[in-house]
């Protein structure tokens, strides 16, 4: 829990200083590939990457909204509802699709590693589309 704090402050932080640009993203990705390179914990290497991509997506969202009309805030809410109508759909396709594969057992770490970077790239999709828009 502490560690989930942290990392959402570190988050912030960083996207204050780096007034929030493409760049951020960019680097966690590249974070996130070398923490996957060391072929350590690849799964929790996968956590952090989704976990920073879902405090990324909150402090977008939020950005843009403090930049726009109430009337635009409205519309974006009514956008971002429908965004998560898809994305919890798009989880449950590529849990089902990487089940059917089967080159990964459900449940193992490995299975688990390739799921939530599915998930990560797509709440990053996101993530720059709201960035692009501030």
């Amino acid at each position: 829990m502490i560690q989930k704090a942290l990392l959402v402050l570190l988050v912030l932080i960083s996207l204050k200083s780096n007034s929030q640009t493409l760049e951020t993203v960019y680097k966690l990705k590249s974070n996130y590939q070398k923490c996957l390179d060391k072929g350590i914990d690849m799964r929790g290497c996968s956590l952090k990457y989704y976990n920073q991509s879902d405090s990324l997506l909150n402090v977008a969202y939020n950005n843009l909204k403090s930049k726009i009309s109430s009337k635009e805030q409205s519309k974006l809410k009514k956008e971002q509802v429908e965004w998560l109508k898809k994305r919890d759909q798009f989880f449950e396709k590529i849990y089902s699709d990487t089940k059917k594969e089967g080159h990964f057992k459900e449940g193992t770490q490995d299975f688990e590693m390739i799921v939530l970077d599915e998930e990560a790239k797509f709440v990053f999709g996101r993530v720059k589309e709201l960035i692009k828009r501030s």
